[in-house]
């Protein structure tokens, strides 16, 4: 089930030019880079779904979708969103701990794009990916939830189905989830 992926990679591929001015890469480049840094995300947050480790609180709390009503003004920094809902780093680092080190090596080795592109794309990435999922989970009335059967009870499943997917279109994928499993 690559909705998830497939949904992300629409919606930054459309602002691949904007994504790349800001971290120093073209358009095409910055395409490569999204189209495998999103699934290494997801695959991660399966891992942290997997674990209990406060995902579901996280989204509950800090990541309820807002941040893909104003995509635009959260790419350009105008956006008027929470810190917490915006702190990229501090997503990556509860997310891949150690590892995201490597995470980021095996992913610049992968997309041939330097380690420093991939290492400023991370950060902005990572709540727009976390937003997409609050916005899958969420429930009420006209929500994606409704439509797509997950709340954040299935938060696992939705992942689940999302990170298999992933890793049979990115081998590597599956490296990297053998290393974050190792970092606790």
């Amino acid at each position: 089930m690559p909705e998830m992926t497939d949904k992300l990679e629409q919606l930054l591929g459309g602002r691949a030019d904007r994504i790349g001015a800001r971290i120093g890469a073209d358009e095409q480049q910055t395409r490569t880079a999204i189209s495998a840094a999103i699934p290494s995300l997801i695959a991660a947050l399966s891992q942290e779904a997997e674990r209990g480790s406060g995902l579901r609180q996280a989204i509950a709390e800090d990541h309820d979708g807002s941040i893909l009503d104003d995509l635009s003004g959260y790419l350009d920094g105008t956006a008027g969103l929470s810190p917490r809902t915006t702190d990229g780093a501090g997503i990556l680092e509860h997310v891949f701990g150690s590892q995201k080190e490597g995470v980021e090596r095996t992913l610049s080795s992968k997309t041939g794009i330097s380690m420093d592109t991939i290492t400023q794309l991370l950060p902005i990435l990572a709540p727009i990916v976390l937003g997409m999922l609050g916005k899958q989970t969420r429930s009420g009335s006209g929500s994606d939830a409704e439509s797509s059967g997950f709340g954040l009870d299935d938060l696992g499943s939705l992942l689940g189905g999302e990170a298999a997917t992933a890793t049979a279109r990115f081998p590597e994928i599956g490296d990297l989830l053998s290393q974050l499993g190792q970092r606790r």
